[in-house]
């Protein structure tokens, strides 16, 4: 199924959403506190112990300074003939005033099935990431974690991507499955949203993804896992302009425990032509997911909880895209937390 131009335009607009909801946290910034909580609020105690939040969808509160947390993820990405189990870990650190410094270090196991020119029922693969570095500023801070119409938390974080993986020198005889990075310097700007009001939570992320030219070697595959380019091949990349969004409602059943379920979205658009290098030279695409999760928090008390999470991503339209199944899971270890997740 493709993507809909109306659905298209559903994503757009939620990217309007965001940066109308940016300047108005502007607006009202002077009653909104970065580092700290309203003392005129009656509602100030926490309802919710730490929980896993969105696989996809990044969380608008930051942790104060000196806390951390540790957050490995697995995503087992499956479609026909291709099986990729990519394993993120996110490593968080509060530094104070309203920022966060979060750094993501991913290993990358590709595994395709009866690949074509080999002799063998399949090939496999296992190599290390693209590095992701993450700075978070919290402009605004919830005012009211029991009621929907107040001011939610508001982040605006830049990532810089660098490509650690390999993609020049992939084997030719594993039929691309060494290939663990897209080969180029990517950056972010993010406007994340957090909205508590017992016992739901919604979550909202719209990015602007700028990806730098690159020069590749096949086999190489483009990111949207179909076209690729035969071994030996030189190739100079000009990926398009990348819109991505994604969002999550999150209830949470039983505050103590942290258990809960979420319905998350995500969705990404890559156009035909770069913001700053002119016309793309890579395949456009665009594909919208659903994922279904559940949560829980354990051991649930102390000063180090553990939370586990744990769902499924479905493919419900897509352009120039696979249809994909990914099975994923997730577990938190925090150190020093003073604050929600």
């Amino acid at each position: 199924m493709n993507v809909s131009p109306r659905l298209l335009r559903n994503l757009f607009g939620c990217l309007f959403f965001a940066i109308f909801a940016m300047k108005c946290a502007f607006v009202y910034g002077q009653t909104a506190q970065p580092t700290g909580t309203s003392a005129s609020s009656p509602n100030e105690a926490r309802w919710v112990d730490n929980t896993s939040g969105p696989f996809y969808t990044g969380t608008a509160d930051v942790d104060p300074g000196g806390s951390y947390y540790i957050e490995p993820y697995i995503f087992n990405y499956r479609e026909n003939g291709q099986n990729n189990i990519y394993v993120p870990t996110k490593f968080a650190y509060g530094l104070g005033r309203g920022l966060e410094l979060d750094v993501y270090a991913p290993f990358d196991y590709n595994r395709v099935t009866n690949p074509a020119g080999s002799s063998g029922k399949s090939n496999s693969a296992i190599g290390y990431g693209d590095s992701l570095f993450q700075l978070k500023w919290q402009f605004a801070k919830e005012k009211d974690r029991y009621k929907f119409w107040t001011l939610p938390s508001m982040d605006l974080a830049i990532d810089l991507n660098v490509p650690t993986g390999k993609y020049k020198s992939s084997n030719p005889n594993l039929s691309g499955a060494s290939q663990t990075s897209n080969g180029t310097w990517n950056e972010q700007i993010n406007f994340l949203v957090r909205k508590q009001f017992k016992p739901f939570e919604l979550y909202l992320q719209q990015t602007e993804l700028v990806q730098n030219p690159a020069d590749v070697t096949g086999p190489y595959q483009f990111n949207n896992g179909i076209a690729a380019i035969p071994a030996g091949q030189h190739f100079h990349m000009v990926d398009g302009n990348a819109l991505e969004t994604s969002g999550a409602i999150e209830h949470v059943l039983l505050p103590k425990e942290g258990f809960g379920y979420l319905v998350e979205y995500n969705g990404e658009r890559q156009l035909g032509r770069s913001l700053f290098w002119g016309r793309a030279t890579a395949p456009a695409f665009g594909y919208f997911d659903l994922s279904p999760e559940i949560e829980v928090t354990w051991p649930n008390h102390g000063k180090y909880p553990i939370t586990w999470a744990a769902g499924t991503t479905f493919t419900a339209a897509r352009s120039n895209y696979p249809r994909q199944l990914t099975p994923m899971f997730t577990v938190s270890f925090y150190g020093d937390i003073h604050g929600s997740r």
